[in-house]
């Protein structure tokens, strides 16, 4: 991959805080961890074009400067596709993102700071939404009067198709940490879906978060993995990830463990 110098970055219109910043994206960029994506592309008959789709890493301790940078490379390096189905048609920038955030990053992401170009600035109403109580009222409304999802109630109340009953699955990701500090052990199994199939494979508007894994990394780290069908970077990545992030710490972490390290796969 090729070095994204300090001048192509300054091209950028971009203010104070990012004009700084010095993107070095190195051959070894995409590290191990991007190394188990794999990268499809459509196959023509020959004659035909192939397409390239746009695969990106960032690894960032300035929660800030990971969202400039990942607009930057999308803006520059996104595949032009038309996606939805029927009447819907939107054009859009694509990419598949793996966006690493550590340190600093995360007291910035649990401070709740949005970046000043960032559009959505209701965190405080949106980040209520992942509580207990907004969940408890948001249930007792006609069902015409709900969301066509709601993030928190499909992780806190998740009811399979083939089950009568509804799973806690915010409880058991809970637990399942505990469990690993307990043995001092890393499990890839705690983890915590949002799909309901095969309801949502027909609906307009599925969840974008598709799950969410916990992973505890000796000694005292946890690795929060988020997993996107889609996602809309420039209005919607910030908030969900301080919503989410404050969410897991509050109903997960908090009293356990200091979160000093986040992966955050994601795709655009």
């Amino acid at each position: 991959m090729k070095e994204a110098g300090r001048r192509k970055w300054k091209k950028e219109k971009l203010t104070g805080q990012e004009k700084r910043i010095l993107v070095k994206l190195t051959k070894n960029i995409l590290r191990k961890e991007l190394a188990n994506l794999i990268k499809i592309q459509s196959v023509f008959p020959r004659g035909k074009s192939q397409m390239n789709l746009f695969v990106h890493y960032i690894e960032e301790r300035n929660f800030h400067n990971a969202w400039a940078k990942a607009i930057h490379a999308i803006l520059i390096k996104g595949t032009d596709l038309v996606i939805g189905g029927g009447d819907e048609r939107k054009p859009i920038k694509d990419s598949c993102m793996l966006i690493s955030l550590t340190g600093s990053a995360i007291k910035q992401s649990e401070a709740r700071e949005l970046h000043p170009q960032y559009p959505f600035r209701r965190i405080k109403e949106y980040c209520n939404e992942f509580t207990r109580v907004f969940l408890e009222e948001y249930r007792s409304k006609p069902v015409n009067e709900q969301f066509s999802y709601l993030y928190f109630d499909r992780l806190a109340h998740y009811e399979a198709p083939s089950s009568s009953h509804s799973s806690d699955q915010i409880t058991l990701l809970r637990d399942a940490l505990a469990d690993q500090i307990k043995q001092n052990i890393t499990s890839n199994r705690a983890q915590a879906i949002t799909w309901y199939v095969p309801f949502d494979t027909k609906r307009s508007s599925p969840p974008c978060l598709q799950r969410i894994q916990i992973r505890y990394i000796p000694k005292n780290n946890v690795d929060v993995h988020l997993t996107w069908r889609s996602r809309d970077l420039f209005t919607a990545w910030q908030s969900n990830i301080e919503c989410i992030i404050e969410m897991l710490y509050r109903e997960v972490i908090k009293h356990l463990y200091y979160v000093d390290y986040i992966r955050l796969p994601r795709r655009k």
